[in-house]
């Protein structure tokens, strides 16, 4: 072998690694600050079950997964191998002690064919099955190409120094004991001569350290990367669902006085966080964000995907201005030339491209920071929001109406409102409406039947009537923080003055936001969905129901289930009242699809593709469902106003499952 020649090849290799991947580094490094420090040991934990043991890759879809994993351990595991095969330059004879040589050769012989299975799977999945996230990569091809010859090379390497060198050195007749594979190949070749052998002993070497070392300075340069930072990744991840909007300094904001000073979320490239960075050059493109994006589905042109790929090349345009930090160098906006409108307001908020994400990657924060500073700094939004704006602003509500009519949805009902903190201790909780439920006629029913449940099964509970207030959660999702925080501290203060400490609501986003949201703002309270509540009252035999329901499917509602992690909970209840099993959807549960009026797109217009809530109840008619049942009640408009439009629905319903619960109440 050549020892100056490993050494040149290996300086050469390591020399472009690290240049190529400091161009991209250094970008991450000079992007804005954010502490990722916390809690070591749960972020660890993340590294080793969903980085080195590829959990969340094999979970959500086994067959790709387990390729992938293939792949990937063996790559890993077979870096050792690449050590002892540099030390061979050095000094041909080179093996590990007996000990460990042995049961090595034979471990790595099993690794190295099932990384060649996993790589010929991975050709026919892009050449023959050809799903329809995997697009047309030559990136992808020229790496398992690469990999392929990687493998193929060590096992003729193994059989051609066996057959050569096992006669004359112990150590390497040892390896080859328990070399299957290697064996086989060197007995195949043992026939060979001499000359014939030498030459294709030094080419499997020499091809197979050129292919490695080269695959090495091509990481860096393209979406392969992942290879070296996705651990680290992994390590600085949220950690959590993306049910928080990062806040604004809205005082900070009030008192600036230069025009500099005047930020709120993310305008330019410098205005993301270092983790946007670390995480848009780390983007495998394997294309698992879209298989339940309601916008990629539905024809719009949103996917994490592409925008990680259109952030990727902007932050590499613009390195330069960038690393230097020149604040005359003024850098061009994100919204427009590099994400679209269409694209940044397409965006339902429902997290399934963050929970799909194989390795944690982050897109629903810098999408709001993005909206943000388009409605607090540019003023530009999309129309329909003017409206929605004004009439939160006169009437705390997005409809506009008389905040003062509130309550009136409850006349008749005999229910308490609650009018100070006197009233509260008497009550086991205070029932929050929220807009949805006290101002739209769907809504309210939703709420009557509610109320008759909880007066069935004697809860002591409340409402505040003309004094509730709006969460304010959809006016945050749409990047209008000032007005959002004067709705929340509007709703802290008559919560907190009234006592409150335990609340139930029919509306997820509500609870997203006062379970997950308020208490940044001196809101602290048990949150209770009402599919849990009326779950518990069943399971206590508080309320007993009939079982007369047939062909019953539920479309899941993203805030209550992928970002607050509440799936069974509905389903229990609907299988007391089915006499069958009810129905599950394809994309249900954690790959439930968006009904399409999250992320404040209730308020807007469709006009891109096909209409999201359309394109849910496609996919639930498919079952033939007699019922589609809901949990929130903005699912409930979208479910219903869907069937509308499709006149092959028939007599299929849309219901809430208090609905249900209410109608089969037995004495």
């Amino acid at each position: 072998m050549s020892p100056v020649g490993m050494s040149l090849l290996m300086l050469l290799a390591l020399a472009g690694f690290a240049a190529l991947s400091w161009r991209k580094l250094q970008v991450v490094v000079a992007l804005q600050p954010e502490v990722r420090w916390d809690q070591p040991l749960e972020r660890l934990r993340s590294v080793l079950l969903n980085g080195l043991l590829q959990r969340r890759m094999v979970q959500r879809e086994w067959r790709p997964g387990l390729m992938h994993a293939v792949i990937f351990l063996g790559f890993m595991s077979l870096l050792l191998r690449k050590l002892q095969l540099i030390a061979i330059a050095y000094h041909e004879p080179a093996v590990f002690p007996d000990w460990f040589g042995g049961p090595f050769a034979a471990f790595k012989d099993f690794i190295e064919l099932a990384v060649i299975a996993a790589v010929l799977y991975a050709f026919w999945r892009r050449f023959v099955a050809r799903p329809a996230r995997l697009e047309p990569n030559r990136e992808a091809v020229l790496v398992l190409g690469l990999i392929l010859v990687i493998m193929l090379t060590d096992l003729a390497f193994d059989g051609f120094r066996f057959a050569l060198l096992s006669a004359s050195e112990p150590g390497i007749a040892h390896e080859r004991a328990f070399a299957f594979a290697g064996g086989a190949v060197a007995a195949a070749f043992q026939g060979g001569s001499s000359g014939v052998l030498q030459a294709g002993y030094l080419l499997s070497y020499w091809t197979q350290m050129v292919v490695v070392f080269g695959f090495l300075v091509l990481l860096p340069t393209g979406e392969h990367f992942h290879i070296v930072t996705a651990l680290p990744t992994l390590f600085f991840r949220r950690g959590r669902p993306a049910n928080r909007v990062p806040s604004v300094d809205i005082d900070q904001l009030m008192e600036a006085t230069e025009e500099a000073d005047m930020k709120a979320g993310v305008r330019t490239a410098a205005d993301l966080v270092w983790k946007d960075g670390l995480d848009v050059f780390t983007c495998t493109e394997c294309g698992r964000c879209k298989d339940a994006c309601p916008t990629h589905l539905t024809g719009k042109p949103l996917s994490m995907k592409m925008v990680n790929d259109r952030l990727k090349h902007h932050l590499v345009e613009q390195r330069e201005r960038l690393i230097a930090h020149d604040p005359k160098s003024e850098l061009p906006a994100l919204v427009g030339p590099v994400i679209s409108e269409d694209t940044l307001w397409a965006c339902t908020t429902c997290g399934y491209c963050e929970a799909a994400c194989p390795i944690e990657l982050e897109h629903l924060p810098r999408f709001l920071r993005m909206r943000q500073h388009q409605v607090m700094i540019a003023g530009e939004f999309p129309h329909e929001l003017k409206k929605v704006f004004e009439a939160y602003e006169s009437q705390g509500n997005p409809w506009g109406l008389q905040a003062a009519q509130r309550g009136d949805w409850a006349q008749g009902l005999n229910v308490p409102v609650v009018r100070s903190a006197e009233d509260m201790a008497a009550l086991d909780g205070l029932f929050y409406v929220g807009s949805a439920m006290s101002f739209d006629p769907r809504g309210q029913k939703i709420a009557r039947a509610f109320v008759t449940i909880l007066q069935r099964a004697g809860v002591r509970f409340g409402i505040l009537g003309p004094d509730e207030g709006s969460t304010g959660e959809c006016v945050r999702r749409v990047g209008n923080e000032m007005l959002f925080q004067q709705l929340a501290a509007a709703l802290v203060g008559t919560l907190n003055e009234r006592g409150v400490k335990r609340i139930v609501t029919c509306d997820p986003h509500a609870l997203n936001s006062l379970r997950n949201e308020y208490p940044e703002f001196g809101g602290h309270y048990e949150l209770v969905h009402h599919t849990q509540l009326i779950a518990e009252l069943l399971a206590q035999g508080r309320i007993r129901v009939g079982n007369a329901l047939q062909q019953v499917v539920f479309h899941d509602p993203c805030y209550l289930g992928r970002h607050n992690g509440e799936f069974d909970a509905p389903r229990e209840v609907l299988g007391r009242l089915c006499s069958d099993a009810p129905l599950e959807m394809e994309r249900s549960r954690e790959k439930a699809m968006c009904c399409g009026a999250g992320g404040g797109r209730m308020w807007m217009e469709e006009t891109i593709g096909q209409r999201i809530n359309i394109t849910r109840v496609e996919q639930a008619l498919a079952l033939k469902p007699q019922t589609i049942a809901t949990a929130c009640p903005y699912c409930a408009v979208m479910m219903a106003d869907g069937l509308a439009a499709l006149p092959g629905a028939g007599a299929t319903q849309s219901r809430d499952i208090a609905e249900l619960v209410a109608e089969a109440l037995l004495d």
